[in-house]
């Protein structure tokens, strides 16, 4: 059978060299139809300064097909140019030369009084009178400049405050007058509608200067000059003519307010700046207004200082709560049910049983007792060996004795996939242990384990004795330095 030698490759995708060829690698880009060479040996690892496009029609010129070269070239010998025509749109000299000599030298437009011909010359532009425009030609710069001519109208601004502009156009549109009128109104013969003649004062007003066209009218308040208010006790306000007396938002009265009906206070709070508050009522009612214990809940006293002291009924306990101690005077108890049940020294009598779930530290009497049993919750003994005995913990026999490689496992925290290891003495670690790895450990036999990671019967032949026996060698690079297949790219 025949042998293939393949170089590197592209049968689709972009067009372009291989970002690195080896020095005198091939490589051929179907997709633009270009031959590449790995030319130098500068790269790392001997790769090519640069892949050269050597041949193909994707880098040189074809006999018979179309192409786009680009960049500057240079051509010796005769150059065959077929014979240019409107049709082929050959861009020659000749071609462009005909073109330009079909170009008329002089051509009409229209005037004010019909049409003139403009004639055109090596650096001139002539134009007939009659036409409003003049020309000026730059010999030094091949251009002929347009001028439209002056007018008789003079430049200028036209109107003002008291006088408006008037013109004169004519058929196309140009300004040949212009000058202004001025503007002149009597107030009293030359206008329309109604206007005040003079006007008249009225009570507690004077008015000057009445009647005098272009005069300046003063009017004066000779009666009341303005209301005021007290501050802090009556405002006041005027709009429309109306003037309004209020109370300001803050009222003071400087002395002593009786109210002989009674007084209803609106607001959220209500503040008493006095240093004795005297009530004649036997009884002061809070939350009035509440039917159930729940709308009551928080209500009560408190007193303001660095923080607040209170005195309030709390609903969820059915109780007042004091945010503060209760100091009773001296010789007196708390009693319940008219029954004392606390002094400052004694227990009531009516106490008789109690609920503590502790007590404090027991500093002198005699303590009384007995070995506590195991079903009491004790352990039936007086010493700790016995105790250990009696609870079935008895070391050596019952428990594990204490061992610091044992505490060193039994301080890692397990995990799936994970095996205890010791990492010195009386001191381990975990690592990881995947089902793979489990199933490479449990093999029973060295050809077991080569099953277990994939390995054939090559694996055991020494690498200067190699036999293959059946079968094809795909994708070999490389065989005693002779390049096989180049791959794609």
């Amino acid at each position: 059978m025949a042998n293939t030698l393949r170089i590197k490759r592209r049968t689709s995708g972009a067009t372009g060299a291989p970002d690195s060829l080896q020095n005198a690698e091939l490589a051929f880009n179907e997709v633009d139809d270009t031959l590449y060479y790995g030319e130098g040996t500068n790269g790392a690892g001997g790769t090519a300064t640069a892949p050269l496009a050597i041949a193909g029609p994707g880098a040189f010129a074809t006999l018979t097909s179309a192409q786009t070269i680009s960049g500057d070239k240079t051509f010796s010998g005769t150059i065959v140019v077929p014979t240019p025509s409107a049709g082929t749109h050959a861009t020659t000299k000749n071609y462009v030369d005909a073109l330009v000599a079909a170009v008329a030298t002089s051509f009409q437009v229209a005037s004010d009084t019909g049409s003139v011909t403009i004639t055109t010359g090596t650096d001139t532009l002539t134009i007939a009178g009659g036409t409003g425009l003049s020309s000026t030609a730059a010999v030094s710069t091949d251009t002929i400049t347009l001028h439209l001519d002056n007018t008789t109208v003079t430049a200028g601004s036209y109107g003002s405050a008291s006088s408006i502009p008037n013109f004169t156009v004519d058929a196309q549109g140009r300004l040949t007058a212009a000058g202004t009128n001025a503007v002149l109104i009597d107030l009293g013969t030359n206008t329309n509608g109604n206007y005040v003649s003079s006007v008249a004062a009225g009570t507690g007003i004077s008015v000057s200067n009445t009647g005098v066209e272009g005069g300046t009218f003063t009017v004066t308040n000779s009666g009341v000059v303005s209301v005021a208010g007290t501050a802090n006790q009556v405002s006041v306000s005027a709009a429309n003519g109306n003037v309004t007396f209020s109370l300001p938002d803050d009222v003071t009265i400087p002395n002593n307010l009786t109210v002989t009906g009674d007084l209803l206070v609106q607001g959220n709070t209500t503040t008493l700046n006095t240093s004795t508050l005297a009530v004649e009522d036997k009884n002061i009612v809070i939350a009035n207004g509440s039917t159930t214990d729940a709308a009551a809940d928080g209500a009560g006293i408190t007193i303001k200082g660095a923080t607040d002291k209170t005195l309030n009924w709390v609903d969820a306990t059915d109780s007042w709560t004091s945010s503060e101690n209760f100091d009773l005077a001296a010789g007196k108890t708390y009693a319940i049910g008219s029954s004392s049940v606390l002094s400052s020294t004694t227990l009531g009598a009516t106490v008789v049983n109690s609920s503590l779930a502790s007590v404090g530290t027991i500093t002198t009497g005699t303590w009384n007792g007995s070995t506590i049993s195991i079903s009491h919750g004790g352990t039936g003994a007086t010493t700790a060996a016995a105790a250990r005995t009696n609870l079935g913990l008895t070391i050596g026999t019952d428990v594990q004795g204490y061992d610091a490689e044992l505490a060193a496992l039994a301080d890692l925290t397990s995990a799936a996939d994970k095996l205890a290891y010791f990492t010195g003495s009386g001191t381990a670690s975990l690592t990881d242990l995947t089902s793979y790895g489990r199933n490479l450990i449990a093999s029973a036999s060295a050809a077991v384990a080569r099953t277990t990671l994939g390995l054939g019967t090559i694996a055991v032949q020494n690498s200067n004795s190699i036999s293959i026996t059946g079968g094809s060698v795909t994708n070999l690079t490389t065989f005693d330095g002779v390049t096989i297949d180049g791959g794609t790219f």
